[in-house]
């Protein structure tokens, strides 16, 4: 019991700059400055958005609308893409029974190592291909920044816990998630949901409020009838999801029948309004510096993002929160 007290303590403590700034940064008067430059960033940047083909200005278009964009790995025609299933397959297989002992040990959110995704390097490099990178750019509306790759064990225990609960992320006003499934996902699997409704109450005049949310606090934001929109994302094994986890409310399901392995793949600006609240895949930095090293200046840039913050920003440790 006292260890746990001087475990939470800790945590606290280890959290409570992030804290200090995400408080900081949600004052009006802050609020106001912030807002206006990310207004004048969009409108500079809006001349240098790259072209995208038809079917990815369709993937944008519907996160646009609606907040996602379901497809297959077949139909996104991704190089390398078939490879990264297998081998995200096969680690995802190889870890099942240490993220059952995990969980049933108390651990809310259950993910492969992050040292198992860097000695597979085609895993983390997926997510930095050109192709994925416009489609990002395009729906954020500036230079994104790739925060890498998690791989995400949801254990059939039926647990409401952690991110199985209705929440948004916390690291930018827009973001991209890309989600692919590594086994068949029905309704008693543990499908991704999301309600494809825009929380206009978040934002940077009215502030950026980041709590779980039950129903009822689901119809104080989004209205009444929200259940009316709930997307449960069902699919075989190669679904591919693109959506939006900053501006609207998503959850993991339950599962109840059996266990979901998924890939997330996330996106956000070079230069997010929260950075201290970033790089939640658990990478450590000098890892992908060095994944990095040899790739095109567009794709170093999008993933050691960090190097183009502020010092005041780069000295703000992360949160684990």
């Amino acid at each position: 019991m006292i260890s746990e007290v001087f475990e939470q303590r800790a945590r606290w403590l280890r959290d409570l700059p992030a804290r200090t700034a995400l408080k900081l940064c949600n004052q009006q008067n802050i609020r106001g400055i912030l807002g206006k430059r990310y207004d004048e960033a969009l409108r500079s940047h809006r001349r240098e958005l790259p072209t995208l083909s038809s079917f990815d200005a369709e993937i944008v278009g519907a996160l646009n609308r609606d907040g996602i964009f379901m497809t297959s790995l077949d139909k996104l025609g991704l190089p390398g893409g078939e490879t990264a299933f297998q081998v995200a397959a096969k680690l995802a297989q190889e870890f099942a029974t240490e993220a059952r002992a995990r969980a049933a040990s108390g651990q809310t959110f259950v993910f492969v190592p992050p040292d198992e995704i860097v000695s597979h390097p085609d895993l983390f490099l997926l997510g930095l291909q050109d192709r994925l990178l416009d489609i990002a750019e395009n729906y954020i509306g500036l230079a994104p920044a790739y925060d890498g790759v998690v791989l995400n064990y949801t254990v059939a225990d039926g647990q409401e816990i952690s991110t199985r609960k209705w929440h948004r992320d916390w690291e930018d006003r827009r973001m991209l998630k890309v989600a692919i499934y590594l086994n068949d996902v029905d309704s008693g699997g543990g499908p991704f949901q999301m309600i494809r409704r825009h929380d206009s109450m978040q934002n940077d005049v009215d502030g950026f409020d980041y709590s779980l949310a039950d129903d009822r606090e689901l119809e104080r934001r989004l209205g009444t009838t929200f259940a009316q929109d709930v997307v449960s994302c069902e699919g075989p094994a190669g679904t591919v999801i693109f959506t939006d986890t900053a501006r609207f409310f998503h959850r993991g399901k339950p599962a109840t029948a059996r266990d979901r392995s998924a890939l997330f793949y996330s996106y956000f600006a070079s230069h997010p309004r929260h950075p201290f609240l970033c790089e939640r895949t658990g990478m450590k930095r000098a890892d992908i510096a060095r994944l990095s090293r040899n790739l095109p200046e567009r794709q170093r840039d999008a993933a050691l993002w960090r190097q183009q913050l502020s010092p005041a920003l780069r000295i703000i440790p992360p949160a684990r929160l």
